[in-house]
């Protein structure tokens, strides 16, 4: 019996890309009917969860799990799930207990609950999954939060590229020790011999465990802006439910097209470089958290951190492949990345003009406040 041809879900075929344009497109119309025809702000808001439970973990998995599943294709996906998964709910469970029903962990606290949802914020989530599909690194952050607090983005812009800038040069020291202590692990041809790769293997389950739970600290806000901030454990069922089943998605999908961000860079494949991977950018978004709850763009984390690795990996160990070729796997990220701001940031224009009113949210908040001081009764 033959072997079973594997999918290469990196490159969908064209009768892939019909088939998943007809359901955005089906996922399209099904939101602007239902806010055309006044379905209640509650099930809108958690249409659109259920869209960016799969959105903005798929476009972000490739900067918490990419490298596990670059490395790990060799084992099956139903241990993946139930590693990640089950750590998902325990983290969201904490949450909610301390948090008494919120599962933000206080990203949200800078942004007010809306009473209604506008067809940009509904349709956020699927402009992020037509993005991810072209394999571009968007940040989530910018095009989905920044639809509901427009005040924040300039904090949350800052933020992201202090957290690129400390990652890029992160990076730069880190893989400069490393390349000088044993710069044969890192040629291209460099092939770790068993004992170590099985060593390496068990550590990169803690490292993606690490970095797994600083992320869900970091972006499940960027999800939970859909639901309401406090949870019945009813809805704090159907919201794990839906976010385990988008991650059972990713993972069967080996992370989507937009796993070649990862795949395209130098020895990722093997587990001692993903876990050194994953350890230092878990640290660096633990470091961001402590700083302040605005939320930031991890996209922008992660590209930093892999952009400084690439380009200091090249200059210490001589390696044929050309600077030019080098700085162009790098620049194409940042390039895409940047796109998507300036999407987001075009949406979010786009948005105050068809919807001022949603504009001065927290203004409207204070004015109102202090008429109430200022009333004689």
């Amino acid at each position: 019996m033959s072997k079973k041809e594997e999918v290469d879900y990196q490159h969908p075929s064209f009768k892939d890309q019909v088939r998943f344009f007809s359901i955005t497109a089906v996922l399209v119309a099904g939101i602007c009917l239902g806010y055309l025809y006044g379905l209640p702000t509650y099930f809108l808001g958690w249409c659109s969860f259920a869209i960016a439970a799969f959105s903005v973990a798929g476009n972000d998995a490739v900067q918490t799990v990419g490298t596990f599943i670059e490395s790990k294709k060799s084992v099956h996906w139903f241990r993946k799930l139930i590693v990640l998964g089950g750590l998902l709910v325990l983290v969201h469970l904490f949450g909610w207990f301390l948090h008494k029903g919120e599962i933000h962990f206080h990203r949200l606290d800078q942004f007010p609950e809306p009473d209604h949802f506008n067809l940009f914020q509904l349709l956020a989530p699927v402009v992020l999954v037509v993005i991810t599909r072209l394999r571009a690194p968007v940040s989530t952050t910018f095009l989905v939060l920044g639809l509901f607090g427009g005040n924040n983005i300039e904090k949350m812009l800052t933020k992201s590229f202090l957290g690129y800038g400390l990652a890029f040069l992160s990076a730069i020291m880190i893989w400069a020790i490393l390349a000088k202590v044993d710069p044969q692990e890192y040629y291209e041809e460099h092939t770790p011999d068993p004992v170590s790769e099985r060593k390496w293997s068990r550590l990169q389950w803690f490292s993606t465990i690490y970095l797994w739970v600083a992320w869900l600290f970091q972006d499940t806000a960027n999800i939970a802006v859909f639901i309401p901030r406090h949870l019945s454990f009813l809805e704090f069922s159907v919201a794990s439910s839906l976010l385990v089943f988008a991650l059972f998605i990713i993972i069967r999908t080996n992370g989507g097209t937009i796993q070649q961000v990862v795949s395209e860079k130098s020895d990722i494949k093997w587990s001692k470089a993903a876990t050194t991977v994953d350890f230092v950018y878990g640290t660096i978004l633990f470091i961001f958290q402590t700083i302040s709850n605005v939320p930031m763009s991890t996209t922008w984390v992660f590209l930093g951190l892999l952009a400084g690795r690439e380009i200091i990996l090249n200059v210490l160990t001589y390696r044929d492949l050309p600077y030019l070729d080098t700085f162009r796997k790098v620049g194409k990220d940042v390039v895409l990345a940047a796109m998507g701001i300036i999407i987001s940031i075009f949406i979010i224009y786009m948005a105050n003009i068809v919807y001022p009113e949603v504009k001065p949210i927290q203004g409207e908040v204070i004015k109102k406040q202090s008429d109430v001081q200022e009333s004689p009764l």
